[in-house]
């Protein structure tokens, strides 16, 4: 009796598979023809877009930070989105540090800064950073890649929480322009210090320009980088000063360069900052002028 009662149920889970008393108009079809479900897709960053978080160059997934610039406390500040396409889009990974497409990617990052800014970025109190997604999301199809402005309140590049966008930091009135600061050193050549002061308060340093070095490696031995790096700043403020050649001749000022990352560098910015700064004996410590130098040439700036 048990084992016709086995069977018997057998029976039916057979016939139950078999379809027996299958409704009209149902042709035992499992897809039955229903559209296939939609391909999964990474999400997209838009331009525009502030975050809560601190600038990481790798994306890991989490867009909840981002933001209205204008509302919230953000630290950074996406001013373009690009994509990676043809045989840089076809790798398997994100494209490697110090490889042509990351290298393609951030002189857009860059283009398009000056842009939202208004002016040569390197002259504003903005570092721009290149975002790529991480190994995950680009084997789930994402392509783009991000530009990241992040605010500095002063010329030691400490980083701000700000309200507000940086578009247009650079026209009008420049609100995030680099002008004049105050440089302290050890007396032995080597800056200790360097506050962003109104150029009509005492200060003793202003900038004067940009030097942009010519193409190439890495200068792995210091010594060359700051030989390449004094001598294009050097050619800076002597325009800046009003001298027709590159050297700069004064009794009261000398400059200084401030730049050179090697991580920067590897992504094409080989960009310098180039500041005049005025001397008391062999020190900025105790100097303190007025006004800008511009065009001074040799002569004596305005004592504070």
């Amino acid at each position: 009796m048990r084992r016709w009662w086995a069977l018997a149920a057998v029976a039916v889970v057979l016939l139950a598979l078999g379809g027996c008393g299958r409704p009209a108009g149902v042709d035992g079809d499992l897809t039955n023809a229903w559209a296939a479900f939609p391909k999964a897709r990474t999400p997209v960053p838009v331009a525009g877009v502030c975050y809560l978080k601190e600038y990481d160059s790798t994306w890991y997934g989490d867009f909840d930070s981002a933001t209205d610039c204008r509302l919230s406390h953000h630290q950074t500040e996406t001013v373009y989105v690009g994509a990676f396409t043809g045989a840089d889009a076809d790798r398997s990974a994100p494209p490697l540090a110090g490889s042509a497409a990351r290298r393609t990617a951030y002189g857009q990052c860059q283009k398009s800064t000056d842009d939202y800014l208004g002016g040569d970025w390197q002259s504003a109190k903005v570092l721009v950073g290149l975002v790529l997604p991480d190994d995950k999301a680009w084997t789930g199809g994402a392509r783009w890649y991000r530009c990241d402005a992040v605010q500095y309140k002063d010329s030691d590049y400490n980083f701000v929480n700000r309200y507000g966008s940086v578009k247009d930091g650079l026209r009008g009135s420049r609100p995030l322009a680099v002008t004049c600061v105050t440089v302290t050193d050890d007396g032995k050549n080597s800056v200790t210090g360097t506050d962003d002061t109104p150029c009509d308060q005492p200060h003793n340093g202003e900038l004067a320009g940009l030097f942009t070095a010519p193409d190439g490696a890495w200068p792995a031995n210091e010594n060359t980088r700051r030989d390449m790096a004094n001598n294009g700043c050097e050619a800076v403020v002597a325009h800046f000063l009003g001298y027709p050649g590159d050297k700069a001749i004064s009794n009261y000022l000398g400059w200084m360069a401030q730049g050179f990352i090697e991580e920067q560098w590897n992504l094409g910015d080989r960009t310098e900052r180039c500041f005049v700064i005025a001397f008391n004996g062999k020190s900025a410590n105790g100097a303190r002028i007025l006004g800008s130098v511009k065009g001074l040439r040799g002569g004596a700036p305005k004592k504070a």
